[in-house]
């Protein structure tokens, strides 16, 4: 046992990382284009303006971008008090604030926007074709084939679509990570040493978890090629970690006093969340004591996610058949990935996903699905390398004379691979259906809010501060500083208590602001988890009939009550 571990620990250091097999031909590469030609003909298609505001994060990161362009700091213009925006690192909203710079005129400048994002995605399926090249056991035709998966992937499209900075992070990540392979090579130069501390400190600069990433390739470069590279790397990582210590260290935004109330935990609950993610999760995780339940819940979705890429549980009935079939391709996923690393040796892009799963694991708001995007192409030569073996395997066994129950063993395995390629089939067509869906209802209920929000516009000060759920786009639109009613806290999944008391506290947001109105819309909380969705929209309803109705969209899908300042 100590024997293999020891040769395990040799193979990380001694192995040579897999030969560059570069083809003369263009093909491949115009192959690629056509990939990124479908790609973006499928993001266009969806309509990808309809999504702004889903999440209110990227309602956030474009009010924040008009900030910057208007030279007003990088501030959160929507939250009353205007507050330093220290939510999320810089780098997406500055690149955002160009697009206000050159058409400042909102929503027309969101198509810009988008545009914005899908030259990002076009940079993570170009990474991810050179990454998979490299790859020792995939061809061109591999390469090509997982690209084109990753380019037609209902999750990618989504956030393709979406101005979020997951698919940003993930081209930067994987181009650091590509990058990192070619520096270790054999009498490889600085330069992409060089370029991969550039990549990796601009991925911290979009998304904190790009300080494990570095982390990551830190390590990678020092076990394989001695402390001077790693030095370099390192000083090129370093302005970038130093700017985002600098904002962790300097700019705390001061919460609103507001009087001591069984409320007033709700509130600063939610202005943790707009302004501070570690004093939020410190005040969700460790103070609501669901540390534990929260790595418990992260490892179980981290481990189950590989195969949740290929095959959507929630579109295979019944549910049996979708855990069984679930936990069947996220074993392939692992034995592939286990495969490769023992043909070429752990890489870089190993290390690096290795220190990124710290965080994930114990983060309140690990959605894993988007956090391991840009690990998707990896996690797809594990499929394919491992599907590849066992057709081989069930190939020979075709082959051989007599092995009757070896003919039968491989027949049921075939059996098995078609049963789980049908259902990956249904999962994505109703994958790219649900996205579509998505983006039909928020066009029809996206001019009922338009209605909501042009009446504020004309009808209220341009002091008036109001609650909402996608209250950065109700600031785009009016012009009116706003926040969420309350901010439901990821434990609430654990302890109902702590739900109960959120919701009790449904509006505790009015009177720190000052709110004098409250927006509301059949599809508010659309994005929290059962039961809170159902209990707060029924919470919600209860609660904003006993204020006056000032306003009504012709369909009546979205209200504006009136609120007194200084009641909750």
């Amino acid at each position: 046992m100590k024997e293999s571990v020891k040769i395990s620990a040799d193979a990380a250091v001694t192995n040579a990382p897999p030969p560059v097999r570069r083809s003369s031909s263009v093909l491949p590469w115009l192959g690629l284009v056509s990939i990124l030609v479908l790609y973006a003909l499928c993001v266009a298609r969806l309509h990808p303006t309809n999504f702004f505001g889903l999440t209110e994060d990227d309602s956030i990161y474009f009010s924040s971008a008009k900030a910057l362009a208007e030279g007003k700091g990088y501030i959160l213009p929507s939250v009353p008090g205007t507050p330093p925006a220290t939510k999320y690192p810089i780098l997406y909203p500055w690149m955002l604030s160009w697009v206000w710079r050159w058409n400042p005129s909102f929503p027309a400048n969101l198509s810009a926007a988008v545009a914005l994002n899908v030259a990002f995605g076009a940079a993570y399926l170009t990474m991810a074709f050179v990454f998979l090249r490299r790859l020792k056991g995939l061809n061109d035709v591999a390469a090509l084939t997982l690209t084109g998966y990753c380019a037609v992937h209902p999750l990618i499209l989504f956030q393709s679509a979406h101005l979020m900075s997951d698919i940003p992070f993930a081209a930067l990540t994987l181009g650091a990570c590509v990058q990192a392979a070619r520096a270790i090579e054999k009498d490889a130069g600085t330069r992409s040493t060089v370029f991969c501390g550039i990549l990796a400190g601009l991925a911290a600069l979009a998304r904190v978890l790009g300080v494990p990433i570095a982390a990551g390739l830190y390590w990678a470069i020092a076990l394989r090629k001695g402390w001077r590279k790693s030095t370099v790397f390192a000083a090129c990582v370093l302005p970038f970690l130093a700017t985002l210590l600098w904002r962790l260290i300097f700019l705390t935004p001061k919460i609103a006093a507001v009087a001591a109330s069984s409320c007033s935990i709700s509130w600063r609950m939610t202005w943790l969340y707009y302004t501070s993610y570690i004093g939020y999760w410190r005040a969700d995780t460790v103070s609501h004591h669901v540390l534990w339940q929260t790595v418990r819940s992260g490892l179980f979705y981290s481990l189950i996610q590989p195969g949740a890429y290929f095959l959507n549980s929630h579109f295979i009935q019944p549910a049996t058949l979708a855990v069984v079939l679930l936990t069947i391709l996220s074993a392939v996923a692992a034995r592939g990935l286990v495969r490769q690393a023992r043909a070429g040796g752990l890489q870089p892009v190993h290390f690096a996903l290795a220190f990124y799963l710290l965080p994930v694991l114990i983060w309140d708001y690990a959605t894993v699905d988007r956090f391991l995007i840009p690990f998707l192409p990896l996690i797809g030569a594990g499929v394919w390398t491992e599907a590849s073996h066992l057709a081989h395997q069930i190939r020979i066994s075709f082959q051989k004379e007599g092995g009757r129950e070896e003919k039968i063993a491989s027949t049921f395995f075939c059996l098995v691979g078609a049963a789980i390629l049908l259902c990956m089939g249904v999962s994505w067509v109703q994958g790219i259906f649900s996205v579509a869906h998505v983006s039909e209802s928020r066009a029809a209920l996206l001019k009922e809010k338009r209605e909501a929000y042009a009446w504020l516009r004309e009808n209220s000060s341009p002091n008036a501060r109001v609650l909402a759920y996608e209250d950065a786009s109700a600031y785009l639109y009016s012009a009116r500083q706003a926040l969420r009613p309350t901010i439901f806290s990821p434990s609430g999944v654990y302890r109902p208590e702590v739900l109960n008391s959120e919701l009790s506290c449904i509006t505790s947001s009015a009177e720190p602001i000052s709110a004098g109105y409250w927006l509301v819309s059949d599809d508010d909380f659309g994005f929290e988890w059962e039961p809170a969705n159902s209990r707060a929209k029924l919470k919600e309803t209860q609660t904003a009939s006993a204020f006056p109705l000032l306003f009504r969209s012709r369909q009546g899908h979205v209200r504006i009550y009136g609120l007194v300042p200084g009641e909750n």
